[in-house]
């Protein structure tokens, strides 16, 4: 007997412990009775293992039983009503908890996320050199585009890049132009310790300025040779980030630099050929997708008119449908480019 009590105090305590635990929602009553029978039985079997002579009786279903085995069978049967009533509170327990978690939010219309990866150029009607000019929409993820030798990097007017595991234009490029071991720990910051040493003590910065860095392992990776950061958002205590007031003027200033491009230590790169713009302002900082798409391509178009430093091409990137639709509205619509082919290759 002292065995089996042993063997019913072990499963008492291990079903106690799980009936405690949040995610017993909906059981947690019947494992109760479930402690309680095991408990009980404890109880019995060490009474009768230290009391030998002990006796009791009952009659259960017209059958008179002694000994232990009456205290048993009373106990197993006090448990199977327990048990129902057990059932019946963990059922309307479940229902409150399925009632108490809020339902996931609709997916806003277009806000799918594209996963092929394509480009709609429109070439410029008309520009201040002969050769042609393009400006385009690519798709999909950033991580996945070669075509680009300038890549801007939407920034803060602090100009501190985000941190590696944030999904922004940010941290991807912090991320991917870091030197990083095999198991993908940094080893050397790149790109974010580039932009410190040229920012130094000058934060915060003037809204709307670009700075030039390397664009470290995106080089190899990505065909990228340069990163423009442009503090294209700013900051507010309690109320996070938000697009500046002239992001035309940002769009201007990143495409200048990415013409002449010079790093913080004065070394002067060749001009980019390709820029590619995230949407700036349309993510974390939560400007209206529409408002921003259509001030960013047609900041972009008049610059590609206007200078004759300007780069061949220049891209936006469309993540989702919601902004490869917002981008192509606006550009259907500019009467200074034609979406006519062909396409620059």
């Amino acid at each position: 007997m002292t065995v089996a009590a042993a063997v019913f105090l072990i499963l008492c305590l291990t079903t106690l412990w799980w009936a405690t635990r949040p995610a017993s929602v909906g059981v947690r009553h019947t494992l109760f009775v479930f402690v309680w029978l095991c408990a009980a039985l404890t109880a019995t079997l060490v009474t009768f293992s230290l009391f030998p002579t002990s006796t009791a009786d009952g009659t259960v279903f017209g059958v008179t039983l002694g000994g232990a085995g009456a205290f048993v069978l009373l106990v197993w049967t006090a448990a199977l009503r327990a048990g129902n009533r057990a059932a019946d509170r963990d059922k309307h327990e479940a229902a409150a908890a399925r009632r108490a978690v809020p339902a996931a939010p609709p997916e806003p219309a277009g806000a799918a996320v594209i996963g092929r990866q394509e480009t709609h150029w429109y070439r410029l009607r008309r520009t201040a050199v002969l050769s042609m000019r393009w400006i385009g929409v690519i798709t999909g993820d950033v991580r996945r585009v070669t075509s680009a030798d300038a890549w801007v990097n939407s920034e803060n007017t602090d100009l501190m890049m985000s941190r590696i595991h944030d999904f922004s234009m940010s941290g991807i490029i912090r991320y991917g132009g870091s030197r990083r071991d095999l198991t993908g720990r940094v080893l050397d910051d790149v790109i974010a310790d580039e932009l410190a040493d040229a920012v130094r003590d000058h934060r915060p910065v003037t809204p709307g300025i670009a700075i030039v860095t390397s664009a470290g392992e995106l080089a190899r990776t990505n065909g990228v040779r340069m990163i423009v950061h442009s503090a294209a958002v700013e900051g507010q205590p309690g109320s996070g980030y938000r697009p500046i007031r002239d992001l035309d003027q940002a769009v201007q200033h990143a495409l200048e630099a990415a013409e002449h491009p010079v790093l913080a230590d004065g070394t002067a790169l060749a001009p980019a050929q390709v820029v590619l713009f995230p949407l700036v302002g349309a993510g974390t900082a939560g400007g209206d997708l529409d408002e921003t798409a259509r001030t960013l391509l047609l900041a972009a178009v008049d610059h590609l008119t206007h200078s004759a430093a300007a780069p061949e091409r220049v891209l936006f990137l469309a993540y989702t449908e919601a902004e490869l639709t917002a981008c192509r509205r606006v550009l259907d619509a500019c009467p200074d480019v034609t979406s006519k082919k062909p396409a620059p290759a």
